[in-house]
């Protein structure tokens, strides 16, 4: 692990990712003359503000305390669940991505070529998806499958 830890700035760096936001150090006990520690897999140093560096082999407490701050505030949050609004807007789109669909000569052999002849896939999964727009509900959906187009010739 390659750690670096600036406590003026609550600034952590692990692995060469900066965490994307502030963080609170305070609880993490870092004695107020330390500048900053610097550390690269089994060894580093520790800057002082007023004294010389100090080499270690061991992570001192604190450090295990930030480190821990930072896995925190780095750790996957799982997805906020869509609104009833969000959903009807994805079911709007979806539904205006297939209007074509509901044109009479897309499907008609006698004045399209190609012609669409698979229309009844479409129907069905534009009647699942409109459900949806005109009756949103939150949370995850989860949503048909657009069907493959299928031309055929006259």
């Amino acid at each position: 692990m390659k750690l670096t830890i600036v406590p003026t700035d609550n600034n952590v760096i692990k692995d060469n990712i900066p965490l994307d936001c502030a963080i609170d150090l305070s609880s993490c006990a870092i004695p107020s003359n330390i500048r900053a520690l610097q550390w690269q897999d089994t060894s580093g140093w520790i800057e002082f503000w007023e004294q010389d560096n100090q080499n270690i082999t061991e992570l001192p407490s604190w450090v295990v305390s930030c480190v821990a701050i930072y896995d925190e505030v780095m750790a996957p949050k799982p997805p906020t669940p869509s609104t009833a609004i969000q959903n009807k807007r994805q079911a709007l789109s979806k539904l205006r991505q297939t209007d074509w669909t509901t044109f009479s000569d897309v499907s008609d052999p006698a004045k399209s070529n190609p012609y669409l002849s698979n229309l009844n896939d479409f129907v069905i999964y534009r009647n699942a998806i409109r459900q949806y727009a005109v009756n949103p509900v939150a949370g995850d959906i989860t949503w048909p499958t657009l069907p493959q187009e299928v031309w055929n010739n006259s």
